[in-house]
């Protein structure tokens, strides 16, 4: 049986410099807000990019007529930010995921995709430093929903278009460091492997009850089990 595997990107595949993030953000607000004082603090862990611009927006009191340019102006600086920052040295690669990868991409009963709420372009900026989008040829990404929930069922219609397998939602597993990666999966009967490489620690993330829960993506033992169907 085939089976379907899609990842997180930040905290789980590769972790950008926490500084570089903060100062990002720090510009999207400025720029698109025109706000040079602190927001109001926002939990934004796992959420998609969109949901975190349109929160933003909410709290610096610019959510009412024009927010579509406004999202769209905050999308275009977030992205020539990343473009400017990310590089080999600023992007860490996670415990274990290069060789997880390489040994997943080598067989014929699994393929690769990504699920995160990044933009689909900024997804692609995070990956490349490392070269790790040849892992990757489909997803579903922050710029198809503003909700993560949202994002599997788009995920697998790209698989099976791009595969012309079948793919079904009890041959899915999400891997991912949030909160919201394990809801996302519950919401349509998908696998979740927790991993303890972001924001929360492996007690946290057990609260959430994951099917399955890791340190690291070097645990590969866990991602076999679920493709042998045990």
């Amino acid at each position: 049986m085939m089976k379907l595997i899609l990842f997180d990107i930040d905290g789980t595949l590769i972790s950008v410099r926490g500084a570089i993030t903060r100062a990002v953000i720090r510009d999207v607000v400025a720029r698109a807000l025109d706000r040079d004082d602190d927001l109001p603090s926002l939990e934004l862990h796992g959420k998609t990019d969109r949901q975190i611009m349109r929160e933003l927006c909410a709290a610096a009191g610019c959510a009412g007529d024009g927010l579509p340019e406004r999202i769209a102006l905050m999308e275009s600086i977030l992205l020539e930010n990343w473009e400017r920052h990310l590089s080999a040295e600023t992007i860490e690669l996670l415990p274990g995921v290069r060789d997880l990868l390489e040994r997943l991409a080598l067989r014929d009963d699994v393929r690769l995709g990504l699920l995160t709420g990044n933009l689909e372009r900024a997804a692609r900026m995070k990956l490349a430093p490392h070269d790790l989008n040849r892992f990757f040829p489909i997803g579903s990404f922050g710029s198809d929903a503003v909700i993560r929930d949202e994002l599997p069922p788009i995920a697998l219609e790209r698989a099976r278009h791009h595969w012309g397998d079948a793919f079904d939602y009890g041959d899915t597993m999400i891997v991912g460091d949030s909160h919201r990666d394990i809801s996302c999966a519950r919401a349509w009967g998908i696998r979740s492997l927790a991993v303890a490489t972001g924001v929360l620690s492996a007690a946290e993330l057990s609260d959430h009850l994951p099917d399955d829960l890791c340190e690291s993506l070097l645990e590969e033992d866990v991602i076999d089990q679920f493709i042998g169907g045990n």
